[in-house]
């Protein structure tokens, strides 16, 4: 609405106004364009953008002013002859079959299409930032249960994460490339050790089963956890959803994140919808096409919320000649 006033008063006797990505912008910027046109000899406005909300300035131009406007549509939509070449056949099929017509994130970017609700983003960059500079004092959160959450990645261009959480904290993760599931196991181990109440660790790629058999032969009781599989509260479409969700909810809630720049762009990248009436989060593969790389720094943690984790009570071993187990003699009072 800012930038619309802003904007506002603009006048020339031949106006060019080019807005670009108008799916998310609001309309205001779009009236605002319009006024530079009052007294102009020839003026054009041209917008271009993805149909990706009904709320911005190309919704409002595309559909309930569309007698306003010499609309284009493109879509690579690929049972549709006229479809844009630029775009993999192939690659929008295989989208299609993956995801359905009706995945809101496929009407928009492949077929062209408003989806019939806007996307919603889980989280503000302003939040995570501020999350980044948030600090508190050990007892503050020296109470809650301290869970680590664990991403494997094999090889490529993903990255394994560990991150370790504690009540409203989150410390520095450790990010490891091409490691071998043993590498993953023995670094977590580490940061485990006399610390964790408990361990999660991303099954869904195959990879973390290695990880979870090698903890549990060191003596370690990990947690494997599906993203697709089934979410503990019903109102979620499935375990990733909430994981996310959940997440996004404590950096809002006063949770402290420690500075890391591409932190920033990775829970603000995924958008989410109401599917059957429940919260869906987009596919990762989908996030990972607009984002450059896998949100490895998200789903990691994003794992220490899989379940409520509750601290283990400190104990205190007795010592020895100070009633402990080795002075009992079950026949002394016999």
């Amino acid at each position: 609405q800012e930038q619309g006033r802003s904007l506002s008063g603009l006048h020339s006797e031949f106006p060019f106004v080019l807005i670009d990505e108008s799916g998310d912008i609001a309309p205001s910027l779009g009236r605002a364009a319009e006024q530079a046109m009052g007294n102009c000899r020839t003026g054009l406005i041209a917008q271009a953008g993805n149909p990706t909300s009904q709320t911005g300035l190309l919704y409002e131009s595309a559909v309930t002013q569309r007698d306003r406007w010499r609309v284009v549509s493109i879509t690579a939509d690929p049972d549709d002859p006229k479809r844009t070449p630029r775009v993999s056949v192939d690659w929008a099929r295989d989208q299609v079959q993956r995801y359905g017509r009706d995945n809101p994130w496929l009407m928009a970017y492949v077929l062209g299409l408003f989806p019939p609700s806007s996307f919603n983003a889980l989280i503000g960059a302003s939040e995570v930032e501020q999350a980044m500079g948030r600090h508190l004092e050990e007892r503050d959160y020296a109470w809650a249960g301290r869970a680590i959450g664990v991403d494997v990645a094999r090889f490529g261009d993903d990255r394994t994460t560990i991150w370790r959480r504690q009540g409203r904290v989150a410390w520095p993760p450790v990010v490891m490339q091409n490691a071998r599931t043993d590498e993953i196991a023995a670094r977590v181990a580490t940061e485990a050790r006399g610390w964790a109440d408990a361990i999660f660790v991303d099954g869904s790629g195959g990879y973390g089963g290695g990880v979870v058999d090698a903890l549990r032969h060191a003596g370690h009781q990990p947690v494997e956890v599906s993203f697709s599989g089934s979410a503990s509260e019903p109102r979620y479409f499935n375990r990733r959803s909430e994981m996310w969700w959940k997440m996004c909810e404590w950096v809002k809630g006063g949770g402290c994140l420690p500075p890391a720049p591409e932190l920033v762009r990775e829970p603000t990248e995924p958008t989410y919808w109401l599917q059957g009436g429940k919260l869906r989060l987009e596919e990762k593969d989908q996030i990972k096409q607009r984002l450059g790389r896998s949100p490895d720094l998200g789903d990691g943690l994003a794992l220490t919320f899989a379940l409520e984790v509750v601290k283990r009570p400190e104990i205190e071993l007795p010592r020895p000649g100070a009633g402990s187990r080795g002075d009992f003699d079950p026949f002394r009072d016999t």
